[in-house]
């Protein structure tokens, strides 16, 4: 008969051990990384279990689970790398809780294929990631310790669609027009951002200190309240001749020294970003991301203006090309004015 130790050194806890004997007749120990005493008494009992079916020849085959008990089963008894297992268990258990209802039987390699196309109709390809994941870390854990014989996951997560959004010259033309009409604050919000490639938050952080208007650049800091830049690193911006006497201008009337766009509605930083009114005055359909679409229309006009994909890394502040890639779309006009180029 196997028992559970409480194993300690110099006064200190290490863990639960178990001792039991194998299938070859040996007595055997063994750190369990269980969490309590009944946990490791359940490790026990499915060694012993095993042991005993090895020495009468029973192939080890595990009983049906549903994957609601192995899921469970996998956040009570799994050891995560994490100092914090509470959190990591609530964020299991958050990812989790849109496959959940689906989970309540015994999962096979079809039922797993239903359940991710079911959940593709209804969510973004993200969160069908995470979910599988998730989900293969719970099946692979249960395959260690006997559970299961293997995952029915293996399929692999849909990829997310990656569609840049941007305005063309003339919509560019007519949304700053309509931002000259609006407040003179918002208007230099616009420039900077579909002009320089600025994110929102650090627009409305950019303080005059970070502005050379005599060399003609910007340098990028930090974000809104002094926070952090996405990257964390700092970046220099040259800015065009047009961005360039917009801020020459608006520094002679700015109503702060500090800020060059400070708010004049209140501090809540909601009230700064709303610009869905001027892209419908301007007569635009609203993107899903009225600031950050000003972001990707530098982007995309940079590159097809013969600009280089590592000086736009550089100048939008990417910690990877990788993720600078995502603008290396070009527009059909620009593909057809390319060709026409071609002599021979």
């Amino acid at each position: 008969m196997g028992e559970v130790i409480r194993k300690t050194k110099g006064g200190r806890f290490i863990g639960w051990y178990i001792r039991f004997v194998d299938a070859d007749g040996k007595r055997k120990a063994k750190a369990t990384k269980a969490a309590t005493a009944a946990e490791a008494r359940r490790i026990l009992i499915e060694l012993e279990a095993q042991a005993a079916r090895r020495q009468l020849g029973v192939p080890e085959r595990p009983a049906l689970i549903r994957g609601t008990v192995l899921v469970n089963r996998w956040l009570e008894e799994s050891q995560p790398r994490t100092a914090d297992r509470e959190s990591w268990v609530l964020r299991q258990q958050h990812t989790l809780v849109k496959v959940w209802p689906y989970l309540d039987a015994v999962i096979g390699p079809q039922d797993a294929q239903r359940i991710v196309r079911t959940l593709s109709s209804r969510y973004a390809p993200g969160t069908i990631r995470n979910t599988l994941v998730a989900l293969k870390s719970a099946w692979r854990w249960a395959a260690s310790v006997g559970l299961v014989d293997s995952s029915p996951w293996g399929m692999r997560p849909p990829t997310a669609q990656q569609r840049v959004e941007y305005l063309n010259r003339e919509e560019v033309s007519r949304l700053v027009a309509v931002a000259d009409a609006d407040r003179e604050v918002v208007a230099v919000a616009v420039r900077l951002a579909v002009l320089a490639g600025l994110r929102v938050s650090e627009i409305f952080g950019l303080r005059w200190r970070c502005v050379d208007l005599v060399r003609g650049t910007v340098t990028v800091r930090s974000g809104y309240r002094d926070a952090p830049t996405k990257s964390r690193r700092e970046r220099v911006i040259p800015l065009t001749d047009q961005l360039c006497d917009a801020l020459v201008a608006w520094q002679k009337r700015c109503p702060s020294v500090d800020l060059v766009c400070p708010s004049t509605r209140g501090t809540a930083m909601a009230k700064r970003l709303d610009i869905r009114r001027l892209y419908r005055t301007a007569k635009l359909s609203v993107p899903s991301a009225p600031w950050h679409v000003l972001r990707h229309t530098f982007a995309s006009h940079f590159l097809m203006s013969g600009g280089s994909l590592l000086v736009l890394q550089r100048l939008l502040g990417h910690s990877s090309i990788s993720i600078t890639q995502i603008y290396s779309h070009l527009s059909d006009e620009h593909v057809a004015s390319e060709v026409k180029k071609l002599r021979f």
